[in-house]
């Protein structure tokens, strides 16, 4: 064993002018190191200063290493009997045969497992006590396995890290002059030997071996004083071999807060990837993968590694996916299975339901208000309208009243106002020359959703979405299957908007020998259907047979709406908007969907003393981490 006075400061002065070495600015690339902060347990009245402290660690071929600690304690009057000394070790890998102690020069031979910190011994003084108002030195030394490893930067290097045990701040008085001292082995040369983040503050030649030095006079022992060195592996056995995986993995179990932290962020992202893909449906399925991963997780670090990424994976592909997507998004509408069809939507109803993008929902509504001449256009592109002169009502203060004016005019002509519309109406005519898609309609599409969810209470969803599929359905092969152009465009614009509804609307609005123009841009004739003389005229064309100029073409009514259609979106806040639902505001999604939650929302609405301490953990990225943690006496 190793006496008390291996460390002899005197000898590293004789030596010190023949060993002098430039300090390398050298930085181990990939070396994350966090050891969480605790004290030693203490007992509650004690109070004592830490002169000095002196760590040496000697590195050993077969990658362990020899600690040797020399340890001053100055109990203070007012304080109790220092009996039990904590030492925290860098792993709990030590054989307890292997450990000497003495104060003093008196051997200590009762050491112990600590009670109070998670990873290091207890040395009981016994008759050995250091009593208020005395001082004593505690000679500890142990040999700890698996300290030297690969440095990550280098794999002809070494690498070790290691930080003194410290000492509990609120009973711990005073500074300390602390001395780490790390012993090379002979064959390494004292120019080779490189420090990691805290430079030496010498490197010195003792008995024929390179020593790394480092001292604070002033030191704080009350927490982690971490230094490390990189150096040449000719001498060594064996060195720990450890991959990024390996590091990361070791610093997640040593540092539990941290891991929580990112099973925590892990959870988000699941949430968000599961709910994105199921359109927020699936709450209980959900609930118990969650608590699963998330017990997975916790037992077991290498997972957190694993599951992270994947989930980051998953979330970006269901960003990616539902941008692309169109439809698809299944609402979380409260239904009675088996409740039947609703029959009745409107064009525009039935697009809410089918999760079809909100700008072209707000599409099919301005063109429906076109239709039957309660607006006309004022301006092709962009579009801007006008509430027709018959409709306007902004004179009169009462909403009631304003509807009721509307509604009364609307049966002169042989038309319907639907409630919703009125909200768009309302902007429409207080912001008359704006275009549309700078006009907000944020508030009039949430009451549009509210009134959509209120209607379908007590039917059944799935059912009703597969019957107005069909009817898209029906609408666009019957208007593919006319080939007679007069009777094409009356197909056309009776079923306008129901075709609008199918991705391939375009296909059955331009075709080689015919161009459609809605009914609004058309000269109003007594065959219009619908409608009002005030319409204004559309732009010359052809609308029956001929020749089709490449004019025409370019100004076709399907290319004009597909880029009216987007246009719109700018109409809709791209972030969220703010629906009164069950339970208050419930966030509606962006323009390009309707999330399930909001549905949700809506379509359900109605109603000897006692002592303190901590844990010790040690983690090293990229080399060995040999901390020696929280310790000191009680």
């Amino acid at each position: 064993m190793m006496s008390k006075n291996t460390f002899d400061r005197s000898i590293l002065k004789q030596n010190r002018h023949r060993s002098w070495l430039p300090i390398f600015n050298f930085q181990a690339l990939l070396l994350i190191v966090l050891l969480s902060s605790t004290g030693a347990v203490f007992a509650q009245n004690l109070s004592y200063m830490v002169p000095e402290l002196r760590m040496q660690v000697y590195v050993q071929p077969d990658a362990s290493a020899r600690i040797v600690y020399d340890i001053t304690f100055a109990n203070l009057p007012s304080g109790d009997v220092i009996d039990i000394i904590d030492i925290g070790t860098p792993h709990d890998g030590y054989d307890l045969n292997m450990m000497y102690a003495e104060l003093d020069g008196h051997q200590i031979t009762d050491i112990r497992p600590s009670e109070v910190i998670d990873t290091g011994v207890e040395i009981h003084l016994r008759d050995q006590a250091i009593s208020p108002g005395q001082e004593g030195t505690l000679h500890f030394e142990f040999l700890m396995p698996d300290l030297v490893f690969q440095d990550t930067t280098d794999g002809e290097l070494a690498s070790l890290q290691i930080s003194p045990t410290w000492f509990d701040g609120p009973t711990l008085v005073g500074s300390t002059d602390l001395w780490i001292l790390i012993h090379m082995l002979p064959e390494v040369q004292a120019d080779e030997v490189l420090f990691q983040d805290v430079p030496f503050t010498d490197k010195v030649i003792f008995d024929e071996h390179p020593v790394a030095v480092w001292r604070w006079e002033n030191g704080n022992v009350s927490g982690e004083n971490l230094v490390g060195v990189s150096f040449p592996q000719r001498g060594m056995t064996r060195v720990i071999e450890q991959s990024l995986f390996d590091i990361t993995q070791k610093w997640l179990e040593d540092n539990p807060t941290i891991r929580f932290i990112l099973v925590g962020i892990t959870l988000i992202l699941f949430a968000i990837a599961f709910f994105r893909f199921t359109g927020g449906t699936g709450i209980t399925i959900f609930v118990l993968v969650a608590v699963g991963l998330a017990f997975l997780m916790i037992q077991s670090p290498s997972s957190v590694l694993l599951a992270l990424p994947v989930m980051t994976v998953l979330v970006g592909l269901s960003e990616y996916t539902l941008s692309k997507r169109k439809k698809g998004y299944l609402p979380a509408i409260s239904q009675v299975e088996g409740g039947g069809i609703k029959r009745g939507l409107t064009a525009p109803e039935a697009a809410i339901i089918l999760e079809i993008p909100l700008n072209k929902v707000l599409t099919l509504i301005i063109f429906g208000l076109l239709e039957k001449r309660i607006i006309r256009e004022v301006q092709r592109t962009p579009l801007v309208v006008e509430v027709s002169p018959e409709y306007k009502v902004a004179s009169l203060d009462s909403v009631k009243e304003r509807r009721k004016q509307r509604l009364a005019v609307a049966q002169q002509f042989g038309v319907v106002v639907r409630s919703y519309e009125h909200y768009f109406l309302d902007l429409i005519e207080e912001q008359e020359s704006e275009p549309i898609h700078k006009i907000s309609f944020d508030k009039s599409m949430a009451s549009l959703i509210r009134s959509t969810a209120d209607r379908m209470k007590g039917f059944d969803l799935s059912d009703t979405q597969d019957y107005y599929n069909k009817i898209i359905a029906k609408a666009m092969k019957e208007a593919k299957s006319i080939g007679e152009i007069p009777e094409r465009e009356r197909y056309l614009d009776r079923h306008l908007q129901w075709l609008l509804l199918d991705d391939d609307y375009p296909d059955v609005l331009t075709t080689r020998r015919y161009i459609y123009r809605p009914i609004w841009v058309r000269p109003f004739t007594s065959s219009d259907r619908i409608g009002t003389p005030s319409a204004l005229p559309g732009p010359s064309g052809a609308s029956y047979g001929g020749r089709t100029s490449t004019t025409d073409v370019a100004a076709s009514f399907a290319g004009w709406t597909q880029n009216t259609m987007g246009n719109m979106a700018s109409a809709i806040t791209p972030g969220f908007l703010q629906v009164k639902g069950a339970g208050g505001a419930v966030n509606l999604g962006g323009v390009d969907k309707v999330t399930g939650d909001i549905f949700k929302a809506l379509a359900t609405s109605s109603g000897s003393g006692s002592s303190s301490g901590g844990s010790c953990a040690c983690a090293c990225a990229g080399c060995a981490c040999a901390c020696a943690c929280a310790g000191g006496g009680r």
